[in-house]
């Protein structure tokens, strides 16, 4: 009798632990459940028996219950800390409020003499004109900077900043801008007009041209568009008398029918060769410095490069003289 309750209770034991085997630690272990119903793949069109199904389902909602627990949990803590926000704010808006009330104090003043209380107006103090000396330097926009048409001032400064020149007639004026570097020549300027041009296709070009600082004219040419300052009394004069500016990239030019490097005090005129470009237009490009040409007191201004890649550099010399560096292809 004890052997038969002894195998007896061994064999309960094996059972329950095979019954349980089949639940896995694993959740993709239950899809090889053993007790799932067998066949090709599964006769029934079940992968698991109806305990880790069970188990499965159970899983499946506990954790839809703990999303939905946690979603509310962080609304009702939104919501209380926008209520403690908007009371903290009305408080502190009171507070403000609090400060900001004037206290209104009466006070009986006695009679006063009118007369002896009111104040005499001061007189209106005249300024004096401004005194032109034998030699005045203009300040406006960059005297290298009339490319880009931008400046939109129409007036001349003194050291002092008195408005020397000024006219209506000025869309733009360019002479010295902060320093003298290049020796902006004094008593003059340079100005984009109002007055116009017309070209090709009826297109309309501003006129520029130099004036003197009593606002006289120095060309007088319908057909020049740009002029901008090298060095010294050297300038350049760009000529459009059919054909529109391309404007600029960087600090290279293009679109310019004809130009000229002029000398404002000898009168002397360098031209460009329009044969060497395309025939139809000049291409530039200015030097801000940077540039070493490799001769000493040779100090580059102005650079035409040619279809051919060879380069002239329009430089002065020690002497202030405008002399020009060709510098082949092969060297460059």
């Amino acid at each position: 009798m004890k052997k038969l309750l002894t195998l007896l209770f061994v064999l309960l034991s094996y059972i329950g632990v095979y019954a349980q085997s089949h639940v896995s630690k694993s959740e993709y272990a239950r899809y090889n459940c053993r007790f799932a119903p067998k066949g090709s793949n599964n006769a029934e069109g079940k992968l698991m028996c109806p305990a880790c199904a069970k188990e499965k389902e159970d899983a499946r909602k506990k954790k839809i219950a703990d999303d939905k627990a946690a979603d509310d949990a962080h609304r009702i803590k939104n919501e209380k800390l926008k209520a403690e926000n908007a009371i903290a704010f009305k408080k502190k808006q009171a507070e403000i409020a609090e400060k900001s009330k004037v206290t209104e104090v009466y006070v009986t003043m006695g009679k006063t003499n009118a007369s002896a209380t009111t104040k005499k107006p001061l007189p209106v103090v005249k300024k004096a004109p401004v005194k032109l000396g034998k030699d005045v330097l203009l300040y406006a926009g960059w005297g290298m900077g009339m490319f880009t048409h931008n400046q939109r001032i129409n007036f001349f400064l003194n050291e002092n900043n008195d408005t020397v020149l000024k006219s209506n007639d000025y869309l733009e004026a360019y002479a010295v801008w902060r320093e003298n570097k290049n020796n902006f020549p004094k008593n003059i300027g340079i100005v984009l007009l109002k007055e116009t041009n017309t070209i090709s296709n009826d297109r309309q070009l501003n006129v520029a041209d130099i004036v003197d600082i009593k606002g006289k004219r120095y060309f007088n040419d319908k057909t020049i568009s740009t002029i901008f300052h090298l060095a010294d009394d050297y300038f350049v004069v760009c000529r459009s008398p059919n054909l529109p500016e391309w404007r600029s990239y960087g600090n290279n030019y293009t679109g310019y029918e004809n130009v000229e490097i002029y000398n404002l005090k000898t009168k002397k005129s360098i031209p460009f060769d329009k044969a060497k470009d395309n025939h139809r237009y000049v291409s530039i490009s200015i030097y801000v410095g940077g540039r070493k040409m490799g001769e000493p007191g040779l100090e580059p201004f102005l650079s035409r490069v040619y279809r051919n890649y060879d380069e002239d550099v329009y430089c002065l010399n020690e002497k202030r003289e405008m002399v020009v560096k060709h510098i082949p292809k092969s060297e460059r």
